[in-house]
């Protein structure tokens, strides 16, 4: 199998993402060839919950801050003037450390007269490794509290393995983890409900799928048969609709207890090998 990469991505959390992104993974498993998976959403990650992977690794990931010596530090107010992120300023000649703000860009290691700014490092999350029989299984787990889930997505990308077909679990909405998820990859599945809000976010998930240059096509997910919202958008943007997952209390209620739609019905697994035929060709 010719190996690409797919993202799974929605303008909001509850459409159904992480749904399809694992069904379509399951699905592609029966198949030759080397797969993987990556769960993105590093501050909510639920991909495991239906996959159940056997986690073989887990390494911390950390950044760069400064630590300031006091000894040498003059109060000069150097380093403060340089962070345009206000992790770092000056008050009664003392210099004071917000750790949590800093983007590790060194800017302050770099102006200090002094040599007072050392370097420290971070912990923001984890990353674990694992199987889930022949289908590699990456997720990132950004701890509790900290700001910055970007770095963990960007490390996350870094280690997954070139030459596999890739399936990327996006996190929801369009900011910056999500823009570090969907960047280089081959296409992007765009799950979304046929809603008003549902027309709304998707549309500026399209938008930011436009601006890097990135083909989509539409998953309606709770599809009640009737609305036609998300199909006449398809249509006035050319944009394909791929498959449909209507509204069911079936579905619902599987999902409740952790099984997929590929495990819950041979019918899925078919559909979802459909839809991997659809994206094989788009890539």
């Amino acid at each position: 199998m010719r190996p690409y990469s797919v993202c799974v991505a929605s303008g909001k959390g509850g459409t159904g993402k992480t749904t399809v992104a694992v069904s379509l993974a399951l699905a592609l498993a029966e198949g030759p060839g080397d797969l993987q998976f990556l769960d993105c959403d590093v501050e909510a990650p639920d991909a495991a919950l239906f996959l159940r992977p056997n986690i073989e690794n887990t390494s911390e990931v950390t950044l760069p801050v400064p630590s300031i010596d006091e000894e040498r530090c003059t109060g000069c107010g150097e380093c403060a003037e340089a962070c345009q992120f206000n992790a770092l300023t000056i008050i009664s000649g003392k210099v004071l450390n917000f750790r949590k703000l800093c983007h590790s860009c060194g800017g302050c290691a770099l102006v200090c007269p002094a040599d007072a700014v050392e370097e420290d490092w971070n912990r923001i999350g984890t990353v674990e490794s694992g199987s889930v029989g022949t289908v590699s299984f990456l997720s990132g787990k950004l701890d509790i509290g900290e700001p910055k889930a970007t770095p963990l997505v960007r490390k996350l990308k870094s280690l997954a393995r070139p030459g596999a077909v890739t399936v990327l679990d996006s996190p929801p909405g369009t900011g910056c983890p999500v823009v570090e998820t969907v960047k280089d990859c081959d296409y992007c599945i765009l799950v979304t409900e046929p809603t008003p809000f549902g027309l709304y976010d998707l549309d500026l998930m399209v938008k930011v799928l436009e601006l890097l240059g990135i083909a989509s096509g539409i998953v309606i997910n709770r599809d009640d048969g009737e609305s036609r919202i998300i199909d006449d958008y398809a249509l006035r943007r050319d944009i394909p609709v791929l498959m449909r997952i209507p509204l069911s209390r079936e579905i619902a209620r599987s999902l409740s207890q952790g099984v997929s739609l590929v495990d819950s019905d041979d019918m899925w697994k078919s559909e979802f090998l459909n839809l991997a035929d659809k994206v094989r060709l788009r890539t």
